[in-house]
């Protein structure tokens, strides 16, 4: 079993960046219906675009500060593997900006070879696909905050 752990700083204040996600996900989850979902990665040498099917469910957090969503993703075709995990919108050091978890675990394909694969190249493909998806996610919430903010209307203050 291999383990995967991918953050990505957002733009966004962390009570919107939550919000956001949620917004995305909460249909999805409470439905159980899966979704289609490209991910796409982009290496010196390498375009590798995979589709997934992928579904996602309310999880726990202890503290009860979070808002972690369950993440299950299956390839449409190809030796990839499944993905169990857990993605999350988390407080960051500052109020403007949040952090974009994805942690969680899979089974390389084709036994001892493609565990020997995923060791010599696998994890990282697999840790830069994860990187692209947490990088799609966080631009769109970067983008919605911004038009959320422009939209607002001009505070100016009267003398």
């Amino acid at each position: 079993m291999s383990h995967l752990s991918e953050h990505r700083v957002v733009q966004c204040p962390y009570h919107l960046a939550k919000r956001y996600l949620g917004d995305e996900v909460r249909d999805l989850a409470t439905s159980r219906k899966q979704s289609h979902l490209t991910l796409i990665l982009s290496m010196p040498g390498l375009e590798l675009v995979k589709g997934v099917l992928v579904t996602f469910g309310p999880s726990a957090d202890p503290m009860h500060f979070d808002e972690p969503w369950h993440i299950h993703w299956k390839p449409q075709a190809g030796p990839y593997p499944e993905f169990d995990g857990e993605l999350t919108v988390r407080a960051d050091e500052t109020y403007e900006s949040a952090r974009l978890e994805l942690t969680g675990s899979y089974r390389p394909p084709g036994g001892a070879l493609g565990a020997a694969f995923d060791w010599a190249a696998g994890s990282r493909i697999a840790s830069a696909t994860a990187g692209a998806l947490l990088a799609r996610l966080g631009d769109e919430m970067k983008s919605r905050y911004e038009a959320d903010e422009q939209a607002k209307p001009s505070q100016t203050a009267t003398s």
